[in-house]
């Protein structure tokens, strides 16, 4: 019996220290290198200006010089775990197509890789200008199961990885090929402070209502 409590307990502290926990609010703005966004396919660089913010704010340019698989993932700490336990209710990116036109259309997707991985149906189309795009989790039409099986929900409660990548339907686990460019930049866990604290200013204004009465 000992053992057994033994045995389980250790389990238990591993799959937690191997948990991460998203960080709502958390905005990876690429002024400090790739910030943990990678893939395999593509070619990834930071370039040190010319962002959001303009001059002197750094971007992530995702370049693919013949057609494959074109896009960028991140399994940091900060984007995966249980989305729905930490409070994350979606994701914010800016997107611009870089260079020549390319007649892009990049999709989100979120889960556990290999096992129950989802795809936001939403396109997003990069233009020569900086635009910011949402992606909503909450709204389950919009999302796709493009790997394994299980539920959406179960898929929110064990990410591991945030997806950004080009692809046309029908949606599958693999994209098609492109090649072009596009460039990424404050890619947001929402909902971010701002959002926080008008909902905390709404709650406090409701609750003085409710006392005058």
């Amino acid at each position: 019996m000992r053992r057994s409590l033994f045995l389980l307990a250790l389990a238990g502290g591993t799959l937690a220290s191997a948990g991460n926990a998203a960080q709502v609010g958390y905005v990876q703005d690429f002024n400090s290198g790739l910030g943990g966004f990678g893939g395999n396919s593509s070619s990834y660089v930071v370039v040190p200006s010319g962002g959001v913010g303009g001059a002197g704010d750094g971007f992530l340019e995702v370049t693919n010089t013949f057609p494959s698989n074109l896009g960028t993932r991140t399994t940091a700490a900060e984007f995966t775990g249980n989305l729905t336990a930490d409070g994350v209710t979606g994701f914010s990116v800016w997107l611009k197509d870089t260079d020549n036109f390319d007649d892009l259309e990049i999709h989100v997707g979120v889960g556990a890789s290999f096992l129950n991985f989802w795809l936001y149906t939403v396109p997003f189309y990069p233009t020569s200008e900086w635009t910011e795009h949402f992606v909503d989790l909450s709204d389950t039409a919009n999302w796709v199961q493009t790997i394994g099986s299980g539920t959406f929900a179960d898929a929110l409660a064990n990410s591991d990885r945030l997806l950004i990548r080009h692809d046309l339907a029908p949606f599958m686990q693999d994209p098609d090929n492109k090649a072009g460019d596009f460039a990424i930049d404050r890619v947001t866990v929402l909902p971010e402070p701002s959002s926080l604290a008008l909902l905390a200013v709404v709650g406090l204004l409701a609750g003085a209502r409710h006392r005058r009465r």
